[in-house]
């Protein structure tokens, strides 16, 4: 799987899923100025270390 920057400008709030407990769809700009949707997340199940806010 290749890396790519995204700059995160969109956050859903998190529903619930039966499949993945919990759930956020976010999306963001990659560096050329493209849209890029980034789902499912299980965000909370993350480290708080690697959660993210928008504009990260």
């Amino acid at each position: 799987m290749a890396l790519t920057k995204v700059l995160i400008t969109v956050k859903t709030y998190p529903t619930i899923s039966a499949k993945y407990d919990e759930l956020i769809c976010t999306a963001g700009f990659r560096e050329d100025g493209t849209w890029v949707r980034i789902y499912p997340v299980p965000f909370r199940q993350r480290a708080y270390k690697e959660q993210y806010k928008k504009y990260d």
